[in-house]
């Protein structure tokens, strides 16, 4: 799937196909072809998946979560005002909310809340380095998956709470795939 062009990305499946995001200034939104081989790997556990999409940028990777069926979806990136906007397009449905701040704020703020979710995504600013808020387990299921999305030329990182499983490279775009660390009851971690 091509992007719509300088400044959008395009929804490549389900309810929303087709539709133009707008994509912030000097943001490096995930490309068509990387999301697409993202959605094939987590296709078995989108359905009914809370969905939370950290550093969100445009918000492509969970609108297009919830265009394939996830239950909900939290886009959650420090300026928020593209991402409102782009919801906005979309009629606001109930299924998407925003939260504006930085990663860490807004675990802190989903952890408050009780909020927690199946599949987390996270894609850093290249440059910024791929550490993720040390608390994701906090918002996370038991079997809950984690991918962090990096540039090629960086390591994959430990996450404390989650298993480091497999890693699926795209041009540019590296992503890791991770398991919540199995807890004293449970059984291992699943992997898709």
């Amino acid at each position: 799937m091509r992007d719509a062009g300088p400044g959008a990305v395009r929804i490549a499946a389900g309810r929303w196909k087709g539709r133009r995001l707008e994509v912030p200034v000097g943001a490096r939104p995930t490309s068509g072809r990387a999301r697409e081989a993202l959605f094939d790997i987590l296709s078995d556990r989108i359905p009914g998946a809370r969905f939370l999409d950290l550093h969100a940028g445009s918000g492509a990777v969970g609108i297009e979560a919830v265009s394939r069926g996830a239950r909900r979806a939290v886009l959650a990136e420090r300026e928020a005002g593209v991402l409102e906007r782009n919801v906005g397009r979309l009629g606001n449905p109930p299924e998407l909310s925003v939260v504006e701040g930085d990663a860490n704020e807004a675990v802190r703020r989903l952890e408050d809340s009780g909020e927690r979710f199946e599949i987390i995504f996270s894609d850093p600013p290249y440059g910024t380095g791929t550490v993720p808020p040390p608390d994701l387990a906090s918002v996370a299921v038991e079997d809950a998956f984690l991918v962090l999305q990096r540039d090629s030329n960086t390591a994959a990182v430990e996450v404390a709470g989650f298993v480091h499983f497999r890693e699926r490279e795209y041009g540019r775009n590296v992503f890791d795939f991770y398991t919540r660390a199995p807890t004293k009851n449970s059984r291992g971690p699943a992997t898709p």
